[in-house]
């Protein structure tokens, strides 16, 4: 059996080894047995022992140990684990940082939200099930759904059309989470049947509208004004579930900037101390 000059070594020196790394140079032999002690110096090369030298190595290093002394193993086993959480965490954030580019295209197979909802509403709570018969599957909906759920902050929204129930509750949890909701729309499209900008309105949502002859035509939403969802989509179950339509979600600095801009135009023209319930002309 052969003992490596660094197998106990670098503990004693107050700094540790990676498996087979050791100190080179450390003892040298002197013949019969004897070493010298040449200094500690890291290196990637070992040397093996003869048995004489290898119990005298053993001996000197328990002497200098003192008590916590752990073996070899135990202290480069730590070292390792260290080493490979420090490397999943830069991972980790690396995928972070990179922006989202994500297309969606519908329509959309019909699909249970439940569990993204209570997750949002409940993080870390334990999943109920769902009574409902349809499956929670991957969906170009439910990519949907969590990307808004993502929004720590504000949420706006700049929509023609808005009478999908499944978006609108995912709207309400955020409003009931505390992001800002502001959302702008159509006038007439938001008295149809079904709509659900009267239930957004009475959950405390802000909402203004056009009050002029052209539609309000726009369908994009703006989160944490760094990701911006726009398309051809209007958020209805009709769209959803049967029309061929485009969604693009991006973070891109340049193009949130541009539909921020829009967003605000547009929420100030929409101020309802602008509107005007009167001709002027008499």
């Amino acid at each position: 059996m052969i003992a490596w000059a660094g197998s106990c070594r670098p503990r004693c020196q107050g700094f540790g080894s990676w498996g087979g790394v050791g100190v080179r140079g450390r003892f040298r032999s002197l013949g019969q047995g004897r070493y010298r002690d040449l200094g500690a110096r890291p290196s990637l090369v070992c040397r093996p022992l003869l048995p004489a030298g290898r119990s005298r190595l053993r001996r000197g290093c328990a002497g200098r140990a003192g008590p916590g002394h752990e073996g070899g193993g135990g202290r480069a086993g730590a070292l390792a684990a260290a080493a490979v959480t420090a490397v999943a965490l830069a991972v980790a954030a690396w995928r972070r940082a990179r922006p989202v580019r994500e297309v969606l295209f519908f329509p959309s197979r019909p699909c249970c939200i439940e569990a993204l909802l209570a997750e949002a509403a409940e993080p870390g709570a334990p999943a109920r099930p769902c009574p409902c018969p349809l499956p929670s599957g991957d969906t170009a909906l439910s990519r949907l759904v969590r990307r808004l759920l993502s929004a720590r902050r504000s949420l706006d929204l700049c929509l023609f059309s808005f009478s999908c129930p499944q978006l609108a509750r995912t709207v309400q949890l955020l409003h009931r989470r505390g992001v800002r909701v502001r959302l702008v729309t159509d006038a007439q499209y938001m008295g149809l049947h079904g709509s659900q900008i009267g239930r957004l309105r009475h959950a405390g949502i802000q909402v203004r509208h056009d009050q002029h002859s052209g539609y309000m035509h726009h369908k994009f939403a703006i989160v944490d004004r760094r990701m911006l969802i726009t398309g051809s989509l209007n958020w209805t179950t009709q769209a959803i579930q049967s029309n061929r339509e485009n969604v693009l979600v991006v973070e891109d600095a340049e193009y949130v900037k541009a539909f921020q801009e829009e967003f605000e135009r547009i929420w100030e023209e929409y101020n309802p101390a602008n509107y005007r319930f009167f001709s002027e002309r008499h």
